[in-house]
């Protein structure tokens, strides 16, 4: 499963879409839990969000150690500089949104004293040690949502990144990250 010199491996593949389909079915969930009409409805979005958010957390992490241990495949030989880090800070970034934002939800989540409700009403989810008060919540869910944002246009820009190298550049960069493609050879 180790990543060869043009491909990523099923592992990276599975944890990258894995996780990108989690992210979009969350911040459904979030908009759904802001606008439930009656305290059950709310409940039980926040029971459905709180669990895809604390998998998308312990993903992102299983993602991080995997990518610790499997560097990235090289990039193309005509890639600019500035386009190679303005991947790796894109990469970096999503690293930090993908675990922060998670973290800093279920954070505002125990200082506003939610229910501890059980992740997929199975696994227990305590709400973190951290002190409770509403100013806390409030700015910690603050923040939470900035962080939430911030992935939709680092979403964007991954995004157009992939698609300019496939229908500009002509190179394997989005190929390479497809589970039915193989890159040019």
């Amino acid at each position: 499963m180790r990543e060869d010199r043009s491909r990523y491996s099923t592992v990276s593949i599975l944890l990258h879409w894995t996780i990108f389909v989690l992210i979009l079915a969350n911040a459904t969930f979030g908009g759904w839990m802001e606008d439930a009409t009656t305290p059950a409805d709310g409940l039980r979005y926040f029971a459905l969000h709180k669990s895809v958010g604390i998998t998308i957390l312990l993903l992102s992490l299983i993602r991080l150690g995997w990518r610790f241990a499997h560097p990235w495949p090289p990039f193309p030989g005509g890639m600019a500089q500035w386009e190679r880090i303005l991947a790796r800070g894109t990469h970096i970034l999503f690293y930090v949104l993908m675990i922060g934002a998670p973290l800093l939800g279920w954070a505002a989540a125990s200082a506003g004293g939610a229910p501890e409700v059980p992740l997929y009403g199975a696994v227990p989810a305590p709400n973190l040690p951290i002190a409770q008060g509403k100013e806390l919540s409030e700015a910690l869910g603050g923040v939470h949502k900035l962080m939430v944002k911030a992935i939709y246009v680092v979403l964007a820009l991954h995004v157009l990144g992939a698609l300019k190298h496939h229908f500009l550049d002509r190179d394997e960069v989005l190929s390479r990250m497809l589970p039915l493609f193989h890159p040019r050879r």
